[in-house]
């Protein structure tokens, strides 16, 4: 007769801060709208090739470039290569940890703006 072996299944533990669930894809990111609805954001993980390519167009942008030449270059639309670099701030910004009293461990949606509100 051969024993059986059984072995522990131990659930993971939520993520702690905000940037760590932001980068294991474990919580979504949204902002309000006035009228309440919510607008979901991307996180743009280290290492992504999303990240990546929102990097190199804020480069551009910092060398001076405008964002209608930028556009016109990589054949996208302006407000798609206004998003890119909106959506790298707000990747700095969470890596800063400026958002981080917005997260609680365990949680699946985090409201990091609402239009209108004050800023502190």
């Amino acid at each position: 007769m051969t024993a059986k072996t059984t072995t522990k299944k131990t659930e993971s533990a939520a993520p702690k801060t905000l940037k760590d669930a932001a980068a294991a894809g474990t919580v979504r990111l949204f902002r309000q709208r006035k009228n309440g609805t919510l607008r979901s954001l991307p996180y743009l993980a280290p290492g992504t090739d999303q990240r990546t390519q929102a990097e190199a167009v804020a480069a551009r942008r910092d060398k001076g470039e405008t964002v209608g030449t930028i556009a016109e270059d990589l054949n996208l639309s302006v407000a798609t290569v206004r998003r890119m670099i909106t959506n790298l701030l707000l990747a700095h910004a969470i890596e800063a940890g400026e958002h981080a009293d917005r997260y609680t461990p365990g949680e699946k949606k985090v409201v990091i703006s609402v239009v209108g509100e004050d800023a502190a």
